[in-house]
């Protein structure tokens, strides 16, 4: 009897995954069988924990939520209006496919418009006598590409931002060290090689060496979300930190979602795409849920005293989606933010006009952060380079909502 209630239970979560698919959300059969595995592990006839594990499961985009409220309360209360509710959205998704369709259309006729005019004033601006080579070298993406959302790049769009990446020169934030060498400002006066350079008798105290403070460039810490909501984000951020890493820089990275797990050793591969392949292996808890406290209390118990040293700044890369117990969010946030000399959030929800920090998670995290940045474009990638280029010249003061 058991067995049967618990399979029409997975049956019930399959129809309302697709039912969810046929609203326009982003549900495939990983989010179902997700589902159903969450599913098994609360109990059943407490609505509000039911509630939670498919919302947490099923949905990747916040934008979704109120729409999964309404379908949820449909399909789990009122199954009578679940055929007229299923009917509409045929209806309105043949629309939209149509509305898109003449969309792409438009965009070819005036792609094929700006070719044509591009090619006369080609033909108009030759010189018959000199043809240059196409030089590759400058190659740069355009405005367009710079302002597009990571998570609308087609295939073609990626590979281009992955050029823009790496032929940049990543330049991040340096430090004076307590640690002195030889120098030419009279920053400590070098007794030993003064005497050494002025010790022949007949020789007067005329030429002075000095000490100057050595610079060194600040470590840098990634912890990366990688769980399903953060899945059109990872593999562009991927890219950006072996970029990161080849360029010389000091960076040790994580991933998290329900588990923690160091990387840092697999992005030291000359080719990205070795790299990638041994840190899929590598890492068992992608496109799951987030449990950011948890995550964030295994790195300060076994890596913060290893990798926090030397005034290290530390990226947190999360949507602030948390599953996980919000009194240890508190806790180890502000253990962390202690730890290092800049907490810097980069949260790709951001980067929407109408992102509030409305869920409990989010406001705990906004308290100990000293920076809160969009990471949905290039352009913010940009901007972030520049922030920790002069990351010394501002006051550590704390976000305030």
């Amino acid at each position: 009897m058991k067995n049967n209630i618990i399979s029409r239970l997975d049956d019930a979560i399959t129809v309302f995954g697709r039912f969810l698919r046929q609203a326009g959300c982003t549900v495939g059969p990983r989010e179902i069988m997700s589902a159903i595995e969450a599913s098994s592990h609360i109990e059943i006839h407490k609505k509000q924990d039911f509630k939670q594990a498919l919302q947490a499961t099923l949905i990747s985009n916040n934008k979704n939520l109120y729409l999964f409220n309404h379908l949820f309360d449909i399909f789990w209360k009122n199954p009578d209006k679940l055929n007229r509710v299923s009917s509409i959205l045929k209806k309105l998704n043949k629309s939209q496919s149509k509305q898109l369709e003449i969309k792409s259309m438009k965009e070819e006729i005036d792609d094929i418009y700006r070719k044509r005019d591009n090619s006369l004033n080609a033909l108009d601006n030759k010189d018959e006598s000199e043809v240059k080579p196409l030089d590759l070298s400058f190659y740069s993406p355009n405005e367009l590409l710079k302002k597009k959302r990571f998570d609308s790049y087609t295939n073609q769009e990626l590979e281009e931002a992955k050029k823009f990446i790496n032929n940049r020169n990543w330049v991040l934030s340096k430090k004076r060290s307590r640690r002195l060498r030889r120098g030419d400002s009279a920053h400590k006066l070098d007794i030993r090689n003064t005497i050494r350079n002025n010790i022949f008798p007949f020789q007067d105290f005329s030429k002075l060496s000095w000490k100057e403070p050595k610079i060194k460039e600040r470590p840098l810490v990634i912890l990366m979300d990688i769980s399903g909501s953060m899945d059109h984000y990872t593999r562009i951020l991927m890219h950006f930190i072996h970029t990161l890493y080849l360029n010389g820089k000091k960076v040790e990275a994580f991933t998290f979602g329900t588990r923690l797990t160091r990387i840092t050793k697999y992005i030291r591969c000359r080719n990205i795409n070795n790299s990638i392949e041994k840190i899929n292996n590598l890492v068992k808890d992608w496109s799951g849920g987030t449990r950011i406290g948890e995550s964030v209390k295994t790195f300060n118990i076994n890596w913060g005293r290893r990798v926090l040293g030397n005034g290290a700044l530390v990226l947190m890369i999360t949507d602030g989606w948390d599953t996980g117990d919000v009194k240890l969010l508190k806790k180890e946030f502000d253990r962390l933010s202690k730890s290092c000399h800049r907490l810097i959030w980069l949260n790709p929800n951001l980067g929407y006009q109408d992102f509030e920090p409305l869920t409990k998670g989010v406001q705990i995290m906004i308290e100990f952060v000293h920076k809160f940045l969009p990471i949905h474009n290039l352009n913010c990638l940009t901007d972030l380079a520049d922030i920790l280029f002069n990351m010394d010249s501002f006051k550590k003061v704390r976000f305030k909502s």
